[in-house]
């Protein structure tokens, strides 16, 4: 597999200009989704903030954000919009500070290409490796325009390759780095079946070869393989990971290389319940993108469609039904960085665990993917973090500024050191 076409030199990081002291235009595609809401609603909060385009492929979705907003719904406004119009995007775009892109996945580089025309800088909430890769290629693009542009920065890729960069900055070397996830649904009783994040993502992840690095050379393995029993800190406890395909394994090895790392990996526990369903609709063939022919409405008539997408409209269609609750979940994020310092063998464990955010009434996993995409948001568009090309987040955010941020929502690190005494 070919490796990204640029280098980088370690030291070359991030570059903090300090923040311009003017307020800011964030454009948030996917504004009307799940994850998007949360990213909208931390910017409407955001004093630094003046305002905020919430952009969504229906303008009802985006305006259902907006009357949710308890404070700074005069900021917010409501904005259809298809990302594949790549002109009407770029127009949309035009006299923004920033986009930050809510969206699933495949739309990353229409997206980034619709930013270096509206040259602002931009952030998302990762592309699943391989389109990683693909979006490595605008480096040179964005780095001759000036412009920033974030490659992942929800809680997984985005709070754990801030913990990454905690990590390195401590050591001399840094050998390796593994990212493991235990999340866990609290709730007692008969819980249906609810998506953490885009199910279409979820399919992805679980059912497309996972990619691993291993002796500086990145190889694929079976999905949903890799069983490794950990013990994550309470309340998720002791629980069992498996590899899924992820966009860390590509960040890591472009901006920790000169460092010596020469293995990456991720792995995440899912709630086992959520898992046996996520399982029993792989092998029922629901996440297949292929369309088959089904029996229509009328008869004699036949209708093609893909399974997956039949599934994620029941879903979408579900969602406003569902009975609303408190919610009761927990998400681990921890990274493991095996390194030596003043040539002895360390290894640091950094955890992030997180929890409900009783102000808003939202989930743990809603909250450390859409906050760190609003807090990146703020930041590029600012000024208070600017680092010209394509990058993880490792290398454009300063880790303990972006830790302050975050510890603002009650999201906190720990750190644990285990090194070598003979």
């Amino acid at each position: 597999m070919p490796q990204p076409p640029h280098q980088f030199s370690y030291t070359d990081t991030y570059r903090y200009v300090g923040e311009k002291g003017t307020r800011v235009h964030c454009v948030v595609l996917g504004g009307g989704g799940a994850m998007g809401r949360i990213t909208v609603r931390a910017l409407a909060e955001d004093a630094r903030v003046t305002r905020v385009t919430v952009a969504d492929l229906s303008e009802a979705a985006a305006q259902r954000t907006i009357d949710w907003l308890e404070r700074g719904r005069e900021k917010a406004v409501a904005a259809a919009c298809d990302v594949r119009d790549a002109e009407g995007l770029a127009r949309m775009l035009s006299g923004s500070d920033v986009v930050l892109n809510a969206t699933d996945y495949p739309f990353n580089l229409d997206v980034m290409r619709a930013a270096l025309t509206a040259r602002i800088p931009y952030a998302d909430l990762g592309g699943l490796f391989h389109m990683t890769r693909k979006q490595y290629e605008l480096h040179d693009a964005f780095a001759e325009a000036g412009l920033t542009a974030v490659l992942g920065i929800g809680s997984t890729p985005g709070i754990t390759n801030i913990l990454a960069r905690v990590a390195a900055d401590q050591l001399d070397t840094v050998e390796r780095l593994d990212v493991r996830i235990g999340s866990a649904d609290l709730r007692t009783g008969d819980v249906p079946f609810a998506p953490p994040y885009s199910i279409r993502t979820i399919f992805d992840e679980c059912t497309l070869e996972p990619m691993v690095f291993a002796d500086g050379k990145t190889r694929a393995v079976p999905p949903m393989t890799g069983q490794e029993p950990i013990i994550f800190p309470a309340p998720v406890g002791p629980v069992t990971a498996m590899y899924t395909l992820h966009s860390e394994v590509a960040l890591f090895p472009v901006s920790f290389g000169e460092r010596g790392l020469k293995h990456a990996s991720f792995k995440i526990a899912f709630p086992p319940e959520f898992l046996d369903q996520l399982r029993l609709l792989v092998d029922l063939g629901l996440a297949d993108t292929s369309a088959i022919d089904v029996r229509g409405t009328r008869k004699g008539q036949l209708a093609r469609v893909a399974p997956r997408e039949v599934l994620v409209a029941l879903l979408q269609q579900r969602a406003s039904t569902l009975p609303t609750g408190d919610p009761d979940d927990c998400d681990v994020l921890r990274v493991v960085a095996a390194g030596t310092k003043n040539g002895v063998p360390v290894e640091l464990t950094e955890d992030m665990v997180v929890l409900p955010y009783k102000p808003w009434g939202i989930a743990a996993g809603d909250l450390d993917t859409g906050v760190p995409l609003a807090i990146a948001g703020m930041m590029l568009a600012s000024g208070a973090a600017r680092m010209p090309g394509a990058h993880g987040a490792e290398r454009v955010f300063d880790p303990a500024a972006f830790l302050r941020e975050l510890a603002h929502y009650g999201m906190h690190a720990q750190e644990t050191l285990t090194r070598s005494l003979s």
